[in-house]
């Protein structure tokens, strides 16, 4: 065999095996890529459905006694029976109970009198069942500072010296969350700004926030440790942190809120809400999907827009335990968005199932702190011949507006008086009036003080009720009468003003009584900051106790046309 030869025979076989490759690549690579891009097919992932249930407000409100729609409605038991019911009802992947803020403080005696702990053991026995639960602060959970807001989330007994259902208290079995309130020494937050859980086969993500208006209603005091941030900027400063985790369902607790005409059944489009609320739900992250509201105990079951125009289930269900809030929502588990939202904002009504079988561990916790209080909340002061309400009139006056502010210029024997109507939180029923009933419509263990005021700043203050930025709540009056005229400018709207039938003087001297929350400018009465001699007198329940007792029975209180609009 000759060289050349011998060359052309390896030529020939290399030139057969690069045929045999060229063959198998072209028949057994599209096999292998359509293997690749078209895996064996295997069932979908189904859809995760997650029901969240919704109390903002609950404000203490272990025992009966509250109205929704002229119906009895709310006490623990009987919204433990509903939450209970609901959370039976359907079928879900995951069940979340949230917790949008104010749940204690400004409560009745069975729980404010303990501190409130038997509020967080109620919602304790709720999470032994449905451990899914979560919570953000409300401006009330700062009523006793801050060092006391963390031992009620955190346990133990402090200094504190109350009777305990459990000894020693053991804390919120509620996580709770916040992403706006800093600690003013270091910046660093109060608690968690947010929570990431498992639905089973999604995640969510539950970012808290605390309305930024807390300093302007809440007593400077408490909170001399901590910032509010921006409500908005808070939030989507931690959207962006829990998308870089790859979480898409975004739901937020927000103790502010906004108000809207309330509706039987599932959110409805269209729904015109107003308040801060709106503005807020304006300017969060597109990934936001549902905002948990709270703060103005009002109705809101309504789609916002977000900053990326996408639409945001926003609800609120009243308070003091007479409605919840019952969420759906559906994700794409392969993806993690929210699909579907829909809500119903559901009364507790206590005459109707599953009302009428209330709970027994709530009810047995119910009696364990009514036992406790009973001695001082059953103390008869006296007698009422009628409902002494909270109604006001087409001018702002109300009966028991009228009775508070009485008691507080007579506590402090002063000429004038002045009641911010949002403290009024329960009204006295027609019959027996008892020691707890008064606490009752005064739960905040106020001081009563006196100061000097010009009679320039009384009407200043008058005017004030209509001036931007909008104080959340009227004056009642003692001792003076006023007549306004809606129709004329912001800021000249007061007609006339009579002190004891007087006509009042701009430069005299008159000495007004209120509580110290609003001394010191609470609820948006700064005008109030420039009083002098301040003089310090009893707690608000014992400036009412006493007035009462002072008065012939049966008590009757009626309003008296202390103010008037001009027609």
């Amino acid at each position: 065999m000759t060289a050349g030869s011998s060359t052309r025979g390896r030529s020939h076989r290399r030139q057969a095996v690069a045929g045999l490759l060229i063959l198998l690549f072209v028949v057994l690579v599209p096999i292998a890529l359509s293997d690749y891009f078209c895996p064996p097919s295997s069932p979908a992932a189904e859809p995760v459905h997650v029901k969240i249930l919704a109390v903002n407000d609950f404000h203490g409100q272990l025992p009966p006694g509250q109205n929704l729609n002229g119906e009895p409605a709310g006490s623990a038991p009987v919204l433990a029976s509903y939450l209970r019911s609901a959370v039976a009802d359907g079928d879900r992947t995951a069940t979340f109970i949230a917790l949008p803020g104010d749940i204690v403080s400004a409560s009745p005696p069975e729980s404010g009198l303990l501190l409130d702990e038997p509020t967080l053991l109620f919602f304790n026995s709720l999470a032994d069942d449905y451990p899914e639960m979560i919570a953000t602060f409300g401006n009330h959970e700062f009523d006793r500072g801050t060092d006391e807001l963390l031992r009620m989330v955190r346990g133990g007994n402090g200094a504190t010296n109350v009777v305990r259902m459990v000894d020693p208290y053991p804390g919120a079995a509620a996580e709770y969350v916040c992403s706006n309130v800093v600690w003013r020494t270091n910046g660093t937050l109060l608690a968690a700004p947010y929570t990431i859980r498992d639905a089973g086969g999604a995640k969510i993500a539950f970012i808290g926030a605390t309305t930024v208006e807390t300093p302007s209603i809440q007593k400077a005091i408490n909170l001399e440790q901590v910032v509010f941030k921006n409500e908005t900027e808070s939030i989507n400063r931690y959207v962006l942190e829990v998308r870089q985790q790859g979480v898409h369902a975004i739901v937020v607790l927000l103790h502010e809120g906004g108000r809207q005409e309330p509706y039987d059944g599932p959110t409805r489009e269209g729904g015109n809400v107003t308040g801060r609320i709106a503005g807020i739900v304006a300017g969060l992250d597109p990934d936001v999907d549902v905002v948990l509201s709270g703060h103005t105990h009002a109705f809101t079951n309504a789609y916002l827009e977000n900053a990326g125009e996408e639409p945001v289930l926003v609800t609120q269900a009243y308070s003091y335990s007479r409605a919840f809030a019952d969420i759906d929502l559906v994700i794409d588990p392969l993806t993690g968005e929210v699909i579907y939202t829909s809500a119903r904002i559901v009364p507790t009504y206590a005459d109707r199932p599953p009302g009428t079988s209330p709970d027994p561990e709530a009810l047995s916790l119910l009696e364990m702190s009514e036992e406790a209080v009973g001695p001082m909340i059953s103390r008869i002061i006296t007698v009422a011949s009628a409902n002494i309400t909270r109604l006001q009139t087409d001018a702002g006056e109300s009966t028991l507006g009228n009775l508070v502010a009485d008691g507080q210029r007579a506590a402090m024997n002063t000429d004038i008086a002045f009641v911010t109507t949002g403290s009024l939180r329960a009204e006295i029923a027609e019959g027996t009036v008892t020691w707890g009933d008064l606490y009752a419509v005064q739960p905040f263990s106020s001081t009563v003080l006196s100061m000097t005021m010009t009679g320039d700043r009384v009407r200043d203050v008058l005017e004030r009720q209509w001036e931007t930025p909008l104080p959340p709540h009227n004056l009642a009056v003692s001792g003076l009468s006023y007549t306004f005229d809606e129709r004329k400018p912001i800021g000249s709207r007061i007609v006339e003003v009579l002190v004891n039938g007087t006509p009042l003087d701009p430069s005299a001297e008159y000495t007004a009584a209120m509580v110290d929350f609003l001394a010191t400018g609470g609820d948006k009465y700064t005008t109030f900051r420039e009083g002098t001699n301040i003089v310090n007198g009893p707690f608000d329940v014992d400036a009412l106790v006493a007035y009462m007792e002072s008065l012939p029975e049966p008590a009757e209180m009626k309003p008296e046309g202390r103010i008037a609009r001009v027609a």
